[in-house]
């Protein structure tokens, strides 16, 4: 497995890791991986907007803007004490990187990591999601439709992007996932 924290070692603490991309590839398990690794609060945007809309939500600038408004002052609350957080979410609108990244640069250092995987491994992970509980697969509604959705208006840029910048790319096809082939542990390398 990755030591996130020696691989931060040269950003001073706190820190604030955004693990964004399309749903499916392995963000959550990265995610919780990074969390614990750093001893560090974990927040995601499907937990939150859960917690704050529960079955009712709905996925429009309204919902986003309230999950992100309650995340980031849950961000503001660890940071205050001390403590590292580790963001889980898409996070695929630049605005919406730009706007935590910009309230929290002066008090934690700043760390993305983008995740992908084949839409092969997507496809079936969401397939079975379908299955699973709500909680079990971490409060997240996202299907295959979503994912192709996602993917297209990254290709067409309408307000989706891909970091760019100081963050890490890692593919989430060899995260740790119990719903596949056993637990495979992860050996993603970063792709510089």
């Amino acid at each position: 497995m990755i030591d996130w924290k020696e691989l931060f070692s040269d950003l001073p603490p706190p820190w604030l890791v955004m693990v964004c991309g399309l749903v499916g590839v392995g963000k959550t398990t990265i995610a919780h991986q990074i969390s614990q690794n750093l001893n560090a609060a974990y927040l995601s945007t499907d937990q939150t907007g859960y917690r704050l809309f529960g079955a009712e939500r709905r996925y429009d600038e309204a919902y986003y803007q309230s999950v992100y408004d309650h995340m980031m002052q849950e961000v503001s609350r660890v940071l205050r004490s001390g403590g590292s957080v580790v963001l889980d979410g898409t996070f695929l609108k630049t605005k919406t990187r730009e706007r935590f990244f910009e309230a929290f640069q002066q008090s934690a250092s700043l760390w993305t990591v983008y995740v992908t995987c084949s839409e092969e491994i997507v496809k079936k992970r969401l397939e079975h999601r379908l299955h699973e509980p709500l909680a079990q697969r971490g409060y997240s509604d996202a299907r295959w439709e979503v994912y192709q959705a996602m993917k297209e208006k990254l290709a067409q840029n309408l307000e989706y992007t891909v970091p760019t910048g100081e963050h890490d790319r890692y593919d989430g096809a060899a995260v740790e996932d119990r719903r596949e082939e056993g637990c495979a542990a992860l050996e993603a390398a970063l792709e510089l």
